[in-house]
């Protein structure tokens, strides 16, 4: 029994195993297949995307062929032609590439799209279907825009180290619709702020919330993340370095932007000669003369009259109520003058005084034409001087005080040579006026070089009015709380340049260099015009330009028409408190700072002629997507 069951079991076991080894076959065979088709799909993929990058890279070349061809002449035809001859220079038929002008929808940039279409023969995946060939396109964009290189520029803001180097706060805006506003940090307008501008260009982000920047003709014309977005296109400009060179000079800064520090120049500050009297005889003006006087007086008229000739006296010393008349012409040198009296009159010819001409009391002295020399110069309560044309040279400083008025008829050539007493040449008092031509209205007269070694500083309600001459050098700061004029010429300024309390600044045809910063508040109102291109006098199109690094300031309601460069490539500018700036009638208005912050008024800005780097138009087509 036990015998019989184990054969059973053995041919069972046999059975099984034949039938085993045969659906192992059946297996193996379905596999194999599964296998063999896999591997024909995994060639027929690897060739399409071989077909792919290559259609990819003819359509790129030919949409950069066809978007330069459009550039030329905005001619879809030949775009069209350009495009396809580039797709048969790669052996592809003309008629595998579709070419397209269309718009972006996101962007509104115009783009030329070139898609190029091969058929891909099918070859080992033929077993598994019925097409013999599959069809692969790749699609190519580029843009069409011929873009102005962000020149020329109105603004240009150097500083990369900020954050944003154009900063817009509390409803302020900047108009500058003929050309680009760029800077090498950001850019920030947040709502409520505007800038319009045929460009905006920026080294970093710009923050545009309330899409408060609008560009024309080429809308959204705004790039971000740009290599040199700003550049001090002046830099090297023969003219403005000459200019700033005799600034270095006055003030011993040494340029490191220049191999030499810009020092190779002479400056043009001119010091007083210095004036000596060895005479022991004085002119004691009272009402009991003394016999070297007495000829000249008559009681009735308590005035002394004094003969045309030469005088050489130590002091002149004139009593309350007396009247003095030196007729001319004449030479006359003193010591000193004292005038207490109520006039005095000096004709025309040379008057030195070698020290103090002190002038408190009466009303009116009249010198007239004639070079004048004074060791220095003091006038007040409200009295009036008024010296004739000629050359005037004070050793000393001025000071004007209570409501003064001091005209000095500077004429054609005539030279200003003004010193300092303990650092300030020009003191003028408030409510007071000095004025250095003859017509004070309007300065015409072309003087000489008009030169002063100290600071000028100007009260409240007061007037200083400056000649027309090539050159004039202020070695100290130009600090006024009142109204100037400035006559047309140069400005070489060894300090700051401050209007602190409102007084009007006006001048046409002016340029300022000065080695300090440039700062108004308090409701200030300029009208300042760079020369022209034809002028005679000043630096064509050039307003005012420093080096500092120091900070420069308007604020306070202050306002201003401009015409002209603002050349301050080192110096943070910020216009606060309603502070304005806007370009004098139609000429221009550019700036060259470091960074740009505004929060109150309106910046209206545009490019000066022969002043704006490169303003090619260039095509800078690109590939797009």
């Amino acid at each position: 029994m036990v015998r019989a069951w184990m054969s059973s079991m053995a041919a069972h076991g046999a059975g099984l195993a034949r039938a085993t080894r045969g659906a192992v076959a059946v297996i193996g065979a379905l596999s194999l297949t599964v296998l063999v088709g896999m591997g024909a799909f995994a060639v027929e993929i690897s060739r399409g995307y071989a077909a792919d990058t290559a259609n990819q890279r003819i359509a790129d070349m030919a949409a950069l062929a066809g978007a330069l061809a459009y550039n030329v002449n905005s001619n879809p035809s030949e775009m069209t032609a350009t495009a396809k001859a580039v797709v048969v220079a790669q052996g592809l038929p003309a008629s595998a590439a579709t070419v397209a002008l269309v718009t972006d929808s996101a962007t509104s940039k115009q783009l030329v799209q070139v898609s190029v279409t091969t058929s891909v023969p099918i070859a080992l995946g033929r077993v598994f279907s019925s097409a013999l060939a599959y069809d692969v396109t790749a699609t190519g964009s580029a843009t069409t825009t011929a873009t102005t290189t962000t020149a020329p520029p109105c603004i240009a803001a150097l500083s990369s180290t900020p954050t944003y180097g154009i900063t817009l706060s509390g409803g302020v805006s900047i108009t500058s619709p003929g050309c680009a506003v760029n800077t090498n940090a950001g850019v920030t307008v947040p709502w409520g702020t505007t800038i319009t501008a045929k460009q905006v260009n920026a080294g970093k982000g710009i923050d545009n919330p309330g899409k408060g920047i609008t560009t024309s003709p080429t809308a959204n014309d705004i790039v971000q993340n740009k290599a040199s977005a700003a550049t001090d296109w002046m830099k090297d400009d023969s003219t403005l370095k000459g200019l700033l060179c005799k600034v270095n000079q006055l003030s011993g800064y040494s340029d490191p932007d220049y191999a030499d520090g810009n020092r190779s120049c002479t400056t043009p500050l001119v010091t007083p000669a210095t004036q000596t009297s060895a005479s022991t005889e004085d002119y004691i003006l009272n009402y009991s003369p003394a016999a070297n006087v007495a000829p000249y007086w008559n009681s009735g008229t308590k005035t002394y009259t004094f003969p045309a000739k030469s005088y050489d006296l130590r002091d002149i010393v004139m009593s309350g109520g007396i009247t003095a008349v030196f007729e001319g012409p004449l030479t006359l040198k003193a010591r000193s003058v004292s005038m207490g009296g109520t006039g005095m009159t000096i004709g025309n010819g040379d008057v030195t005084v070698t020290g103090l001409f002190d002038f408190n009391n009466g009303s009116v002295v009249t010198i007239g034409n004639g070079d004048h020399s004074f060791g220095s110069l003091n006038v007040s309560g409200g009295r009036t001087l008024n010296v004739g044309s000629g050359g005037f040279m004070l050793g000393g400083g001025i000071v004007i005080a209570g409501g003064t008025t001091i005209r000095i008829g500077i004429g054609v050539g005539d030279a200003v040579t003004i010193g300092n007493a303990s650092g300030t040449a020009i003191n003028l008092g408030n409510g007071s006026t000095l004025c250095f031509t003859a017509n004070c209205a309007s300065p015409t007269a072309a003087g000489g070089t008009f030169s002063v070694n100290g600071l000028i500083t100007t009260g409240g309600g007061s007037t200083l009015i400056f000649p027309k001459a090539a050159t004039h050098v202020i070695n100290g700061n130009l600090s006024s709380s009142g109204a100037m004029t400035f006559g047309s010429g140069v400005y070489i300024l060894n300090g700051n340049f401050t209007n602190g309390t409102g007084g009007a600044m006006t001048g046409t045809d002016v340029t300022f260099a000065m080695s300090g910063t440039y700062s108004l508040a308090g409701g200030t109102t300029l009208d300042l015009a760079a020369p022209g291109a034809l002028a005679s006098y000043g630096v064509p199109g050039i307003l005012f330009a420093t080096k500092t690094s120091s900070a420069s300031t308007m604020g306070g309601g202050a306002s201003g028409k401009y015409a002209g460069l603002i050349y301050a490539p080192k110096s943070d500018v910020t216009l606060t408190g309603g502070a304005s700036m806007s370009g004098n009638g139609s000429n221009c208005l550019m700036m060259i700072v470091s960074t740009l912050n505004l929060s109150g008024g309106t910046n209206v800005a545009s490019a000066c002629s022969g002043l704006s780097g490169t303003s090619s138009s260039v095509a800078n087509v690109a590939l797009f997507k």
